[in-house]
């Protein structure tokens, strides 16, 4: 795991992220509690939710473009310059109309940035140490998810709300000059474009091509249906535990970023291993996830739930690492962003879908009902594509 960081481009990636990331969850918390002081209302603040929500959808494949027409650094220094100047103008108005379209354009950047980001990975890690490059990622992603929060939470309790968003442009000011560090080969202009569509429908032809990727990107998707099932369920869960307040949910919630962090480190180890293939190894963290989460909702007790659902954020810790791995390695780097952008809306999207389905199912049948069905429908589902990648017409490079 030491050798990726003295890879200084990665580095310099890696530290921009984390600070700029750090910064993004002091805010989440900060901003949220803002709306809802604003508004008084829950409607409002699940409003404002839903709507940073729907760039996640509709935004990956534009920055995918954007990384595949222009220089992947420019476009992400550009989009955290961008929320860097936005995130003030919070600062500058109380008008929850003005919030909402912050908001949305905030959560938008995020996911042209995040998609471009996909695709200069590579450009600046080399083939071999891709699995350590994502694990460490991941390590870093799953700390921050927890500790984020709470200094948010410290931040507005001690000073005030629109600390905050000083403390979150400054952050996206420090990723700007990391990566305006990092040294890359001059980037090649693109050739002439042969249309959007054009460039899209060659992307997604590659993409279903490859047996080995749609394979993954299959079971990816069930694993976001299945996982917006759970994120709906476990806070309701939470509040049947004989904690005081919300800390049953908190507690949860820190369970599984400590099963992704010890899951990202797992990756790298298992991977080196070479016991069973990657794409086996995919498959089994998926189902450990699915288990370890179905398992979480017949707890007796916060200490067995805690257990179960760092299980599962074992599994969910491998399965991610193995998965942006192959898509990194396999995907040609012209059109590399397309494609990891589009993967990116589709599993926001599964996972919408499974918090809207399983918002709608809870209110009719029993809880437990609703998180069995999402673990089996995941297990079930994973089998079926497998069975229909084995078929002849199906078969195709391996990416694992």
């Amino acid at each position: 795991m030491t050798r990726i960081l003295r890879n200084r481009n990665f580095l310099l990636l890696w530290i921009g992220q984390t600070i700029s990331s750090l910064g993004s969850w002091v805010n989440f918390v900060g901003l949220n509690l803002l709306v809802y002081q604003l508004a008084g209302s829950g409607k409002v603040l699940g409003a404002f939710l839903l709507v940073r929500m729907v760039p996640s959808v509709l935004f990956g494949a534009l920055g995918g473009h954007l990384a595949d027409r222009y220089p992947r650094k420019t476009v992400m220094m550009a989009c955290d310059a961008s929320r860097a100047v936005l995130v003030l103008g919070f600062l500058v108005t109380d008008s929850l109309a003005a919030y909402f379209l912050l908001g949305f354009l905030l959560s938008g950047i995020d996911k042209v940035f995040l998609a471009a980001n996909g695709a200069f990975v590579p450009d600046i890690v080399g083939e071999d140490d891709l699995v350590e490059a994502n694990s460490f990622q991941r390590m870093s992603h799953s700390i921050i998810t927890v500790l984020g929060p709470a200094a948010g939470g410290m931040v507005v309790a001690l000073y005030s709300y629109k600390l905050v968003f000083v403390i979150d442009a400054l952050s996206f000011a420090a990723s700007v000059a990391c990566l305006r560090l990092i040294l890359t080969r001059r980037h090649a202009r693109a050739g002439k474009s042969e249309g959007l569509v054009k460039e899209f429908k060659a992307a997604f032809s590659f993409f279903a091509g490859h047996a080995a990727l749609s394979f993954l990107g299959g079971v990816r998707l069930i694993d976001g249906i299945g996982s917006g099932a759970y994120n709906t369920a476990l806070p309701i869960f939470s509040k049947s535990l004989q904690v005081t307040r919300g800390a049953a949910y908190g507690w949860l919630v820190a369970s599984w970023g400590l099963g992704e962090f010890i899951g990202a480190v797992l990756a790298t180890r298992l991977s080196k291993m070479g016991v069973v293939s990657r794409e086996r190894l995919f498959c089994a963290s998926v189902a450990v996830m699915a288990v370890g989460m179905g398992l979480a909702f017949w707890s007796g007790g916060l200490f067995d739930a805690m257990v179960a659902v760092l299980i599962g954020g074992v599994g969910d810790g491998v399965s991610t690492v193995l998965f942006n791995t192959a898509l990194m390695k396999e995907t040609p780097s012209h059109i590399r962003g397309k494609v990891y952008g589009c993967v990116a809306s589709a599993a926001y999207t599964a996972v919408a879908l499974g918090m809207g389905v399983s918002g709608v199912l809870i209110d009719k049948c029993a809880l437990r009902s609703v998180t069995n069905f999402a673990s089996i429908f995941i297990i079930a589902g994973m089998a079926a594509v497998y069975l229909l990648r084995s078929t002849p017409a199906r078969r195709g490079p391996r990416a694992l």
